[in-house]
């Protein structure tokens, strides 16, 4: 049977709708997103704004451990709230991959909707300060509301165009033996929790990184896209990572007083990328390993 020409064209045209509309839809659920390059060049700036016009703060200009020129970051981890999406666009324009910092394990009152109210019964021991540990069991009778907040920060990341989570602060919860009523937390229960922080990430279409607990790795780089880690050479506990380095993830690795001379060789032949930071992580010193 001939079918006529112009129906062709429209089942064809029909297909063609059908099949954008099933990958928007895909993109939607999340299940396509950027995941960083183990050979990417990192910088990373919190607590305060990134300024676009500061060849510091964009990393312009440097010098690598060996006195060569460092290659321009590829990779900007910025705080999420303190900073625009503005800043998220021009670094796109760059070229550049951009990480959304936000605290998952502790309330601040320099997060996202920390006013919110809902915080309120969420928050255990004061941690400094101004800052609280926040609950993060999952028995815990606030939980559901505790996801529904972090969801909410996700989205936040998502909505100025971050391509990455880096979730900060459960690590030290279940570290320092943190208790809430009366309970401390156990590793199950926070690995629970961050496990299911990465599916809230992915089903926003954002990667993910684990944050230290470089112990928990071959748990959790199952679940993670990538790790940063802070004082692996100080502390001898890079070998930890191995299993980002056996699937090929990225490690960003970040020092505070190690000299680079003794920790750039051992980070590059790992396979990890690194650079030498002050304290306050204020974008005053980097020294990258490359």
């Amino acid at each position: 049977m001939k079918m006529n020409p112009r129906l062709v064209l429209v089942l064809a045209v029909a297909i063609v709708a059908v099949g954008l509309s099933g990958i928007a839809i895909w993109r939607s659920l999340g299940r396509s997103y950027w995941v960083p390059s183990p050979s990417s060049s990192f910088l990373i700036k919190l607590y305060s704004p990134l300024d676009t016009t500061s060849p510091t703060d964009l990393g312009n200009g440097e010098s690598n451990y060996a006195g060569n020129p460092a290659a321009t970051p590829t990779v900007y981890d910025i705080d999420g709230n303190a900073n625009t999406g503005a800043t998220v666009d021009y670094l796109h324009g760059q070229g550049a991959h951009v990480i959304c910092y936000i605290p998952v394990g502790v309330w601040t009152p320099h997060m996202f909707d920390a006013s919110n109210p809902l915080w309120g019964p969420l928050k255990g021991q004061a941690l400094g300060s101004t800052e609280h540990w926040l609950n993060t069991n999952p028995a815990g009778p606030h939980y559901a509301t505790l996801i529904n907040l972090m969801t909410a920060e996700f989205e936040m990341c998502r909505n100025k165009g971050f391509d990455a989570i880096q979730p900060d602060g459960i690590d030290e919860a279940e570290g320092y033996g943190v208790h809430f009523d009366g309970a401390p937390l156990t590793i199950a229960e926070v690995n629970t929790y961050l496990e299911q922080l990465t599916q809230i990430a992915h089903s926003l279409g954002l990667s993910i990184a684990q944050m230290n607990y470089v112990d928990q790795a071959t748990t959790l780089s199952r679940y993670f896209d990538f790790a940063i880690v802070e004082s692996c050479f100080a502390h001898h506990t890079c070998a930890d990572l191995a299993p980002y380095v056996a699937t090929h993830k990225a490690i960003f690795e970040i020092e505070y007083t190690a000299l680079p001379a003794a920790f750039c060789p051992a980070a590059i032949a790992g396979n990890r990328v690194a650079g030498r930071y002050d304290t306050l992580l204020d974008g005053k010193l980097r020294i990258p390993c490359s």
